[in-house]
């Protein structure tokens, strides 16, 4: 994997309304924002590793101007077709098979229309569309059970506080690879009416 190399605090990120607090998880409300995407097979484990490689290829001059932009934070990873729908029931495999998508947002200033063309066809820029979010924020190894276990997590407590899921799992780094895993800023995120 590519080693980036940067501190969360100074990495542009998008802005959220703060809908609503609760003690394992809060409510946001994303607006739209533009963003690079690659689509991954083979699980979220073998998605994070090439999808994060040919993200950072292009913002760092793969790309048909070789400009360069800016990391930004989060990496955004989630589900797509299948998998997309968690339940209480669902497993770690059920949860983290299939196919993935990974974002790289772009750094203010640059949208869909202005960002440069990507070689690698496989890249695309992107508007994720305007979002409302239960996040839940953790630490630790970026492992598809520890992502599992957090996702596992929030969709009890949406379940126990009366919350409707309508999207599919997401889960944000913040931190370069090299932050040690007790020190990390992750997320999982669970669209909700």
């Amino acid at each position: 994997m590519v080693r980036a190399n940067h501190d969360r605090a100074t990495l542009g990120q998008p802005a959220y309304e703060l809908l609503q607090g609760h003690s394992q998880f809060e409510i946001r409300h994303y607006p739209a924002a533009d963003a690079v995407r690659i689509i991954e097979s083979n699980g979220r484990s073998a998605a994070t590793r090439s999808g994060f490689n040919a993200l950072y290829s292009y913002i760092t001059g793969n790309n048909e101007d070789r400009q360069h932009y800016e990391m930004t934070a989060p990496v955004f990873q989630r589900t797509c077709g299948s998998n997309s729908a968690p339940s209480q029931s669902s497993t770690t495999s059920d949860l983290m098979d299939g196919d993935w998508e990974m974002f790289f947002f772009l750094p203010e200033g640059v949208d869909v229309a202005s960002a440069a063309a990507p070689v690698n066809t496989r890249i695309e820029a992107t508007t994720l569309g305007e979002r409302k979010v239960a996040v839940r924020s953790f630490s630790g190894r970026w492992s598809d059970e520890n992502f599992a276990d957090e996702a596992s997590r929030l969709l009890t407590s949406l379940i126990e506080n009366g919350f409707t899921t309508t999207g599919s799992v997401s889960f944000a780094f913040y931190d370069a690879p090299s932050v040690l895993p007790a020190q990390r800023y992750n997320e999982v995120q669970i669209e909700v009416e």
